[in-house]
């Protein structure tokens, strides 16, 4: 069973998890405490109106005490207690922490570091992808707790280990893998050889074997590198298959993971053969306006509703100092944060933790409850959401997220390559996309998607493609059909001027791109994020389209050129002085907007709308920055508003009249000032 939701079912209401409603959950770990009183915590949930816990990730010296000898009796109790009381179980798969028992007799379950250490027992997540003993005894885990509690009342899905990483192994049977993976994949070393240009510098190889898995310090082939990092994410993703199998052959009940994003980990690869999708976010206030985009990721995979099963109930902390910082401080932020998920298509929100550890890691993170049991100075706030959460879990699981005819491209194969090679210094790849193409799309209120490589283009009729500089031939094409079809494509800046395997293209800077798309690059030159101020100024000015002053080169910039395209844009100053910075062109039935730079947020928030209207798009609303849209379609049309900012913001909803719901039937119309994280769920009404 792969991927049993579709993006159908999202927008149908369809592809919930356990029952058709909405959850606010904890994740609970009752094994940490000596006589605990279950009932007295099951209480307190229930008082914040708490539907849901997940369990169990971390607990397989309990559950497997002995080689071969298992023990859940005291999950069975404790579950079937939150079953009593209205409280679903999600299970978590134990194997991020295996027991001191198989480290014991079996040492080469462990990660080798790249110096040739092994690591040892005492941490999380420090065992060995690829260790064929390992993922034997996983394999085991996986299969009896499926076995044992797949059909067990209460229990409503399973969460795969804890949170992947791309930490590699560097022992000989991942060497082994690693060059299989190889000659798989390239065929021959000639090839690979040929492919890599590996003359320079004396790096040609006779044989796989002498492929070296890189290393931090040397100054690796980029190419090898990202082949690394796919290999390390194929590792990942067949570690993870042998959970699901194992889980699959004993029960029903969907599965996930729990992902963190701004990782270079293939998330479209890992999430391929699993049921539904599940974030982390630890962002602090400051950040909302990113966090919004990892729930429209997370809804465009097409995996129906999706769970936020992470973040802090005030403040986080840990890791190797203890340190701590605090997530949701302003009045009405951490409402919000969660409201957030739930607009975006969320059909939960789990806090991370109930009750604050006594002993051990993490214990300087934020609880609901304390490690001497008394509650959270938020309390009452969290109390309000439940209430709130509860009350219109009808109304928002009947009028699903409506379709979204535009989208963002997002890839963590370019995450991953612009690591190894920024090109523009000082570039990251999660926070440049955000700040500088994302939220321009978002603050024009263009209702939106966020996808992948490997998405269907079908539903869209405009596409922004930034930050892309690996276009894999098969989304060549798709992109190009798509765009002979009817599509609007604002392509760029830095993208597709690598091949997949992070090699220049020699025939044309963009490679074929520039071939159907009438238009492409004559030259190329960075722009420093460091150190501007030394830099010759340069400009870009606009034509009548856009009406602003000049404004400053962003990230580098490419002299473009065409023979029949619309010219929008200019350099002013530099080497590129008087060359095309931007240029609009037909193809087909469509459009392709090439970006030779980052021409600014306000110049591509204006982009996003002259294009939007172009493809028959309408704006959500007017108004400032920093406030979330969301439209949903049922039986009563909402438009969800939420203020993502700690100052007032100033929107126009124009012709339409909405019924805030949340705020006993209020109309608002026309003009609204925003207080500072207001949340809006607004019933449509009848345009005034």
């Amino acid at each position: 069973m792969i991927g049993f939701y579709s993006i159908e079912a999202q927008h149908r209401g369809e592809g919930y998890v356990g029952q058709k409603k909405l959850y606010l959950g904890v994740a609970y770990y009752p094994e940490v405490w000596n006589d605990l009183n279950i009932q007295d915590d099951i209480d307190r949930m229930r008082e914040l109106n708490i539907n849901v816990v997940r369990m169990g990730e971390f607990s397989w010296a309990l559950f497997e005490p002995k080689e071969g000898k298992y023990d859940f009796q005291w999950l069975h109790s404790i579950i079937d207690q939150l079953h009593t009381n209205g409280i679903d179980v999600i299970l978590g798969t134990p194997t991020a922490t295996p027991p001191v028992w198989m480290a014991e007799r079996y040492p080469e379950i462990f990660r080798t570091e790249e110096n040739g250490q092994r690591l040892a027992h005492g941490a999380r997540r420090n065992c060995s992808y690829s260790s064929k003993t390992y993922r034997a005894f996983c394999r085991k885990i996986c299969g009896e707790l499926a076995r044992e509690f797949g059909k067990k009342n209460g229990v409503i899905a399973w969460q795969t280990d804890n949170e992947f990483t791309l930490k590699a192994d560097y022992s000989d049977e991942t060497r082994s893998l690693w060059h299989a993976w190889l000659e798989e994949r390239y065929g021959s070393v000639d090839s690979l050889n040929r492919l890599w240009a590996t003359n320079l510098w004396s790096q040609r190889y006779q044989k796989f074997q002498q492929i070296p898995m890189p290393r931090i310090n040397i100054w690796h082939h980029p190419s090898l590198q990202l082949e690394w990092k796919r290999f390390t994410n194929y590792q990942v993703q067949e570690f993870q298959k042998i959970q699901v199998e194992a889980i699959r052959k004993h029960s029903k009940l969907p599965v996930t993971h729990n992902t963190m994003p701004g990782q270079e980990l293939n998330y479209p690869e890992l999430f391929n053969d699993l049921d539904f999708v599940a974030t982390n976010n630890y962002h602090s206030f400051q950040k909302y306006t990113r966090v919004q985009s990892n729930y429209d990721r997370a809804r465009s995979y097409g995996k129906g509703m999706h769970w936020l099963f992470e973040t802090a109930p005030n403040h986080s902390g840990g890791g190797p100092k203890g340190r701590t910082w605090f997530i949701h401080q302003p009045e009405g932020a951490l409402r919000a944060a969660l409201w957030m998920n739930y607009a975006l298509g969320g059909q939960g929100s789990l806090f991370w933790l109930w009750r604050q550890h006594p002993a051990g890691h993490e214990m300087p993170h934020g609880a609901i409850l304390s490690a001497w049991g008394k509650p959270a100075a938020n309390y009452k706030d969290i109390q309000l959401l439940g209430q709130e959460i509860s009350e219109f879990s009808e109304l928002l699981t009947t009028a699903p997220v409506e379709k979204a005819h535009a989208a963002v491209f997002y890839s963590h194969q370019n995450d991953a390559g612009l690591r190894i090679e920024e090109s523009v210094n000082g570039i990251s790849y999660y926070t440049d996309w955000t700040s500088r193409f994302y939220r321009p799309v978002s603050d024009a209120f263009i209702h939106r998607d966020v996808i992948h490589e490997k998405s269907d283009l079908a539903p869209y009729r405009l596409l922004f493609m930034p930050l892309m500089p690996m276009i894999e031939e098969d989304l060549k094409y798709k992109i190009k059909k798509w765009v002979e079809n009817g599509g609007i494509l604002v392509l760029g800046p830095m993208s597709g001027y690598r091949t997949e395997f992070w090699t220049a293209n020699t025939d044309f800077a963009l490679g074929d791109l520039e071939t159907w798309m009438g238009m492409g690059v004559e030259s190329r030159l960075p722009v420093d994020l460091y150190n501007r101020e030394f830099d010759n100024p340069q400009y870009i000015a606009f034509n009548r389209l856009i009406s602003t002053d000049p404004q400053p080169v962003e990230l580098w910039s490419e002299a473009l050129y065409t023979d029949r395209g619309n010219i929008l844009a200019t350099y002013q100053g530099g080497m590129h002085d008087g060359e095309p910075a931007i240029i609009e062109n037909d193809v087909g039935k469509g459009k392709v907007v090439l970006l030779g730079t980052d021409p600014g947020t306000e110049v591509m928030k204006t982009l996003a709308l002259v294009y939007a209207q172009e493809a028959g798009i309408a704006p959500l609303l007017a108004g400032e920055e920093g406030v979330l849209a969301v439209p949903r379609k049922g039986d009563k049309d909402l438009l969800v508003i939420i203020n993502l900012r700690n100052e007032t913001r100033k929107i126009d909803t124009g012709t339409l009249r909405l019924k805030d719901r949340l705020q006993g039937g209020q109309y608002l119309e026309g003009p609204i000032t925003l207080k500072p994280y207001q949340v809006i769920i607004g019933e449509i009404q009848m345009p005034k």
